[in-house]
């Protein structure tokens, strides 16, 4: 899981003549989706379950039960940044594999790509040609003595739970919520210690499978950002081959981007 990602949208074109530590931090903002998207997103299950409880420590239960038999999926993504009353999108494909291996397929903006074998991440922006090679397996902890990174399990989706307080947003659980008619649990979740982030969530968890199908988040200054999965087919046959990353001859290469020296 990436941790402390921040900076979500910046300006390409301000990157030509920055410093290596600037583009570090775009790479991070191109980053983080992964916050989201590597630990619970889904849309549908074939084995629906029944429910008869409005617990929240429950509803997270099953979340993680759920993630935890995940083996693979394909899907849509969508994502929508608000600041200041401008609106930013982004959306592709996403493919994903345990344990931690992704593929993040821009078609907006077009060409740029995030993937991982678990071992090594590879985030590509097309507008400057400019690839970043993260590290997960680097050496690196954040002020709690915890690894920077972990990888796209039910480890890093129990941190998630562990980081923040979660409740309902309202009384009544389910609901209709994201007016398609069907029913969610909507869990609100408050960042424990103020590190920077996202400071606030909304969870969107289908009353009928128990998985999330969208995610809304606020940090400090305000911004929202929203993603959501769509089409998703899960545990799809997927060759380990789709999470390789073959660097083209002329792409600029930052090495180890979403961490600094004093971390």
């Amino acid at each position: 899981m990436l941790l402390a990602i921040r900076n979500f949208l910046m300006n390409p074109a301000q990157l030509q003549n920055q410093s290596i530590v600037s583009k570090n931090l775009f790479f991070q903002s191109k980053a983080v989706m992964l916050f989201f998207v590597l630990s619970f997103f889904s849309t549908n299950s074939i084995f629906p379950q029944a429910h008869n409880w409005n617990s929240p420590s429950e509803v997270v239960k099953n979340v993680k039960k759920k993630f935890a038999e995940m083996k693979s999926y394909t899907a849509d993504f969508k994502i929508q940044t608000v600041n200041n009353k401008k609106t930013t999108s982004m959306k592709g494909k996403a493919i994903y594999k345990t344990p931690g291996k992704i593929r993040y397929e821009f078609a907006e903006p077009d060409g740029d790509l995030i993937v991982s074998d678990g071992k090594t991440l590879w985030i590509y922006i097309k507008k400057i040609n400019a690839v970043g090679k993260q590290d997960l397996e680097i050496n690196k902890q954040n002020t709690s003595g915890e690894p920077i990174f972990q990888s796209a399990s039910p480890a890093g989706l129990n941190r998630l739970f562990r980081k923040y307080h979660y409740k309902f947003d309202t009384i009544s659980q389910p609901r209709n919520a994201n007016n398609d008619g069907k029913s969610y649990f909507v869990l609100s979740l408050e960042q424990r210690e103020k590190i920077g982030g996202f400071e606030n969530m909304l969870l969107f968890i289908d009353a009928e499978t128990y998985l999330v199908k969208k995610t809304v988040a606020t940090d400090s200054r305000g911004k929202q950002t929203t993603i959501e999965f769509v089409n998703m087919i899960l545990n799809p046959e997927v060759e380990d081959g789709t999470f390789n990353y073959h660097i083209s001859g002329n792409s600029k290469i930052v090495n180890n981007p979403l961490v600094s020296d004093n971390q």
